[in-house]
């Protein structure tokens, strides 16, 4: 597991596929408290809870793409976490 934990974020390597994985990657998102952000850099940000903005991290094809949260919740988004 390669978490980073920056100002009290908890911050993962993560990687999608698939339409289907960044659906359910936004539905995961939804139910979590807090914020959940998936970043590429310094420069791009999107709410990870939002179908639109996950969707269009992917066709940028971001690369060394982070999941961003207030809380903890490693293991509902181990799938999609990479080293």
């Amino acid at each position: 597991m390669n978490t980073v934990s920056v100002n009290n974020y908890y911050v993962y390597n993560v990687e999608i596929d698939t339409m289907e994985d960044a659906k359910r990657l936004v539905a995961i998102a939804s139910k979590c408290k807090g914020k959940v952000v998936l970043k590429s850099g310094s420069k791009f940000s999107v709410n990870a809870k939002s179908l639109l903005g996950v969707v269009l991290a992917k066709k940028l094809n971001w690369s060394n793409m982070k999941i961003v949260m207030e809380n903890d919740y490693y293991h509902e988004f181990e799938k999609y976490i990479v080293n």
